[in-house]
């Protein structure tokens, strides 16, 4: 459906099942459609899945984003809309961005969990800080950050079913990566590791061994300054986590959930 936001803008959003709300936050270029692997799980699991196209993107409409202030915008506008009671926000890449934005804007949305799926809180490396976006770094960021990576996304692709509906939903709405290097831009100048250290709220950085893009160790690095932090290491896959091996994502979720809901 397409909802109109208090931002006035109008967002394609899916809602499947019943339950505790758990809201999805695509990554820079993303569609709705990358969860399709999750929402089985969830909605059997007794908990209420919505996805959603960013502004601009996918099924929604509008100018594409310039700003993660936008997105945070937006997100706390959907869910004050859809009258979600504590959500869990699980974000991937950097939808974890827009999320972190959110929680530093908008503390009058009260949140359950954060689930964060490969994304460092800070891309650009420097001497003190290694685990940025590979390649980008304090002297290069400002042209690195608009070339496309060279390196392959996944280990071995999406599962067959998600890729499916992935690439039809690529196909019918193109994404148009340079109307948006505005906000990558803006993604890529963020540090968030103040506001992962300050989280109140049960906090799981789930990470990739075989990244391309990020060297494991950034959830380690903000747990010792949380204890609501937990830092945990999916192998045989890469940035795409949950497309790429969806069961095991979906086996650790539901032991996240399990522990949630003592809370």
């Amino acid at each position: 459906m397409l909802l109109s936001l208090s931002t006035q803008q109008q967002v394609s959003v899916n809602r499947f099942g019943s339950g505790e709300p758990v809201v999805f936050v695509n990554g820079f270029g993303s569609y709705q459609e990358i969860w399709h692997g999750q929402i089985e799980t969830v909605t059997k699991a007794n908990f209420e899945a919505i996805t959603w196209d960013f502004r601009g993107q996918g099924q929604s409409q509008g100018q594409y984003a310039t700003t993660l202030d936008q997105l945070s915008d937006d997100l706390a506008a959907l869910i004050n809309q859809l009258q979600l009671a504590k959500p869990i926000l699980i974000g991937h890449s950097m939808g974890c961005s827009v999320i972190w934005n959110l929680r530093q804007r908008h503390p009058e949305i009260k949140i359950k969990a954060l689930i964060l799926v490969d994304q460092s809180p800070k891309m650009i490396s420097d001497p003190d800080w290694p685990c940025g976006f590979v390649g980008i770094n304090q002297s290069n960021w400002q042209t690195s950050y608009a070339k496309r990576p060279k390196v392959k996304e996944t280990l071995a692709g999406f599962r067959q079913d998600v890729f499916a509906v992935f690439n039809q939903a690529k196909q019918a709405h193109p994404f148009i990566r340079e109307k948006a290097l505005p906000l990558l831009k803006n993604h890529v100048q963020a540090d968030w590791r103040a506001t992962a250290i300050a989280e109140k709220c049960p906090t799981y950085f789930i990470s990739a061994r075989q990244s391309p893009y990020y060297r494991f160790g950034y959830g380690k690095w903000v747990a010792q300054s949380n204890s609501q932090v937990t830092e945990i290491l999916m192998p045989k896959c890469g940035h795409d986590i949950m497309a790429e091996v969806p069961d095991a994502f979906n086996h650790t979720l539901l032991n996240i959930f399990t522990v949630l809901r003592a809370y």
